[in-house]
C-alpha cells in the first residue's frame, strides 16, 4: 500500500503464463515485494452512480486500504490520479456508508507484486477472467519491462477489473454481480 497521492500509470496484459512471468521475473533479478496475497475489494458509490459516471472511483481493499481514483489522464496507458489512505483503526466501511456511499461491487483477486528496476509488476489470478500481469511505473519503461517478461505479443487492456468483468459477463451470458471466488464456485455447479 502506498499512502499518499500519486498519478498511476499501468497497462494490463491478458491471459498470461503466470508461471512463466516469474519465472523471468526471477531471472532478471526482480524482488518480491508482495507474496501471493488473497485480496478483497470493494467499489463504493452513492444510489445515483455519481462516482462512476464522474469516471472516479473510491475503492476498500482489504477493510483497511481506502483508494480514491480519478478520471483518466492517458487512456493508452491508463494514467490516473489514485489518493490512498492506509486507516490502521476503525469501521472504514460503516464511515463511507455514513456519507452516503454503499458497496456497488465486489470483486477478488490472488496477487503477488514484484520491483523489477523500479517498475511495480503484479501477477493476478482473478475468478471468471483468469490471470493478468499489470505493469506499473514510468510511461516509458512499461512497453520495454513487458518485451523482457515475454509479454510483448499479449493481448493488452487499460479497462479496470469492472470493466473486464462486465465485457467477460456479456460474452458468456452470465449476470454480472460480484467478481469472488465463491460467486465463480457457484455458477459452476
Amino acid at each position: 500500500m502506498r499512502t499518499g497521492s500519486s498519478t498511476e500509470v499501468e497497462l494490463k496484459f491478458l491471459d498470461p503464463d503466470l508461471a512463466e512471468v516469474r519465472r523471468l521475473l526471477q531471472e532478471a533479478g526482480a524482488s518480491l515485494e508482495q507474496p501471493r496475497t488473497l485480496e478483497t475489494n470493494m467499489v463504493f458509490d452513492d444510489a445515483a452512480h455519481s462516482l462512476r459516471d464522474s469516471r472516479r472511483l473510491v475503492r476498500l481493499r482489504n477493510g483497511r486500504e481506502l483508494t480514491v481514483k480519478l478520471p483518466l489522464e492517458d487512456s493508452e496507458y491508463k494514467s490516473r490520479q489514485e489518493i490512498n489512505l492506509d486507516v490502521a483503526e476503525g469501521d472504514v466501511e460503516g464511515f463511507l456508508r455514513g456519507l452516503g456511499y454503499v458497496v456497488d461491487w465486489r470483486y477478488e483477486k490472488w496477487r503477488e507484486g514484484w520491483d523489477l528496476d523500479g517498475m511495480f509488476v503484479t501477477l493476478d489470478e482473478l475468478p471468471f477472467i483468469g490471470s493478468v500481469v499489470e505493469i506499473e511505473g514510468e510511461r516509458d519503461k512499461i512497453d520495454p519491462t513487458a518485451r523482457r517478461l515475454g509479454l510483448a505479443e499479449t493481448p493488452r487492456s487499460t479497462a479496470n477489473y469492472q470493466g473486464l468483468y462486465r465485457e467477460y459477463a456479456t460474452g458468456h451470458g452470465i449476470d454480472g454481480g460480484d467478481m469472488t471466488f465463491e460467486a465463480e464456485a457457484a455458477l459452476a455447479k
